[in-house]
């Protein structure tokens, strides 16, 4: 009787893949991007597995488990001796090929802050001291006392990584601990959002209705910039409904839900406006040359406004802060107050419920 495999999602890269056990040895096969694909790339593994042929590759898109990569064939997954430069090209390598650009980002700047700190050394004398003094020289090189995070997060990951690819065992049975300073909450005061709203010039009016939308309705910065006229919902008594399918919360939950936002009568009278004045395009609010504004024009532009009003320059998330602030004391159940903002957890709400009704 064939053995059934359980083909899992990756959730950064939306890639599909399964772990078998092989001679001992729990490996990753990357099976596509499609899932019709994936499913036809396991019956081939399946058959490669009955027949002895591990080693050679499902297809173009495939990733072969790392003990049996040409370029690691020298490296044994047994041996502890690996050296940390030699660890770092290898999990470099692997993270080009199966994570976004971003994260290679973040990881060749850490791992190499980490190799120039403790020098090239095997990787089964790194301790967990030396993981201590690492996350204090990065908390010392930056401005805010969450700095050192990112360097022991990122050599973690690297660490634990290399353990479940049986490249090397992990050198620390605990790492450092890293409690994280949840940062102050920055949000327009009513008194700043009245000079900055006062602050109008002719050519902004459009930019000065978006504050506004987004001060009735509490949505996120890019889903105001990328609001479309097909997530505007008319129901048979008049009431107006922002419909949200893939929104960020939807991304990371087991059970993605839509997100409903109902329109105040100031925030439908906007929305339809802008409608009705860019009639040919999909989307609602448009800039200068008729296309939608992107996430550093409408962020420097919020600034200089800030600026020139005489006020402290808030981000844009300062918007849904303030439309939190407004929502929350309201006699509303949690979960209505959730279902509105969905933040990313039942408890972000409840933090700005008992830090706002104060």
């Amino acid at each position: 009787m064939s053995k059934h495999y359980q083909i899992q999602k990756d959730k950064r890269s939306r890639d599909y893949f399964v772990r078998i056990q092989v001679a001992g040895k729990r490996q990753y096969f990357n099976l596509g991007s499609v899932l019709k694909e994936a499913r036809r790339n396991l019956a081939r593994l399946k058959k490669q597995i009955a027949q002895g042929e591990i080693d050679s590759p499902i297809s173009n898109k495939s990733v072969t488990p790392i003990s049996s990569s040409p370029d690691m064939s020298q490296v044994s997954s047994s041996s502890p001796s690996i050296m940390l430069s030699d660890l770092i090209s290898i999990h470099l390598k692997w993270v080009r090929e199966n994570r976004a650009a971003e994260t290679l980002r973040g990881y060749q700047i850490y791992e190499n802050h980490f190799l120039k700190f403790a020098g090239d050394r095997p990787v089964s004398e790194i301790t967990r001291l030396m993981l201590e003094n690492f996350f204090a020289w990065g908390k010392a090189r930056g401005s805010n006392v969450n700095s050192g995070i990112p360097f022991a997060r990122h050599i973690k990951g690297m660490l634990l990584w290399a353990q479940e690819m049986d490249i090397c065992p992990c050198p620390v049975r605990k790492f450092p601990s890293t409690p994280e300073t949840p940062p102050p909450t920055k949000r327009f005061s009513d008194e700043e959002l009245q000079k900055l709203l006062s602050c109008v010039w002719p050519e902004g009016e459009e930019f000065r209705n978006m504050i506004i939308f987004g001060l009735h309705t509490g949505l996120r910065p890019i889903e105001i910039r990328e609001l479309q006229c097909s997530q505007i919902h008319n129901d048979s008594e008049g009431n107006c409904t922002v419909f949200i399918q893939n929104h960020k919360t939807a991304k990371t939950a087991h059970e993605p839900k839509p997100r409903s936002v109902p329109l105040t009568p100031t925030a439908k009278a906007i929305a339809l406006k802008y409608m009705a004045a860019h009639p040919k395009s999909e989307y609602i609010f448009l800039n200068a040359k008729g296309k939608p504004y992107t996430r550093g024009v409408f962020r420097q532009r919020l600034i200089r406004w800030c600026k020139r009003a005489g006020i402290k320059p808030h981000p844009p998330y300062a918007m849904r802060h303030y439309a939190e602030l407004r929502i929350m004391p309201s006699r509303l159940p949690m979960a209505a107050q959730f279902a509105i903002l969905l933040s990313s957890s039942l408890l972000i709400t409840s933090v700005f419920r008992s830090c706002y009704s104060a």
